[in-house]
């Protein structure tokens, strides 16, 4: 234990759990699956793809089909950038004042937090992949109207618990 960084907080290794480690197993999988899947669908897609979808699901707006693959792009580099960040938590933002008391329990929560959101970016922009493929195929309309409503329940139910338990921590 040591302090360090711009907030002079504790500096403590906090080990990932074998809950954090398959989570992030998890996401690997999917951003995997996502690149394979673009992949083989490839020849089979017409030039045009949807780039953009409304907040309806509807596709509103087209490009070249290279463009599927800033997808995949933006998500390897979200999930390698929240994977590096959680090496670091005694440099986040609290909720809470941090003290040599709750340095462990804050730095192993915000750690399993990221895990959570790496994992439903992970799976976010995989559906996004899918739906897209799917959509430019015509075997479907759109993301459909539950994709941006279930999305942010999602992400900001996360982040709501993560908040609660953060302050219960005190």
């Amino acid at each position: 234990m040591r302090y360090g960084g711009k907030n002079h907080r504790i500096e403590i290794d906090v080990p990932a759990t074998r809950l954090e480690r398959g989570l992030a197993i998890l996401g690997l999988i999917a951003l995997i699956g996502s690149f394979a899947y673009i992949c083989t669908q490839w020849s089979g897609l017409p030039s045009t793809v949807p780039i953009h979808f409304d907040g309806k699901g509807n596709p509103d707006g087209w490009g070249g089909k290279w463009m599927l693959f800033i997808l995949p792009v933006v998500s390897w580099l979200l999930y390698g950038g929240l994977s590096k960040l959680s090496h670091y938590p005694h440099l986040y933002n609290y909720p809470v004042p941090i003290k040599e008391e709750n340095a462990l329990a804050q730095y192993a929560l915000v750690k399993k937090y990221l895990a959570w959101t790496n994992l439903e970016l992970a799976f976010l922009f995989s559906y996004i992949g899918w739906a897209t493929v799917q959509t430019a195929r015509g075997d479907a309309a759109g993301m459909g109207i539950w994709f941006l409503p279930t999305v942010l329940v999602v992400i900001f139910g996360t982040l709501a618990l993560y908040l609660i338990r953060a302050i219960k921590l005190k």
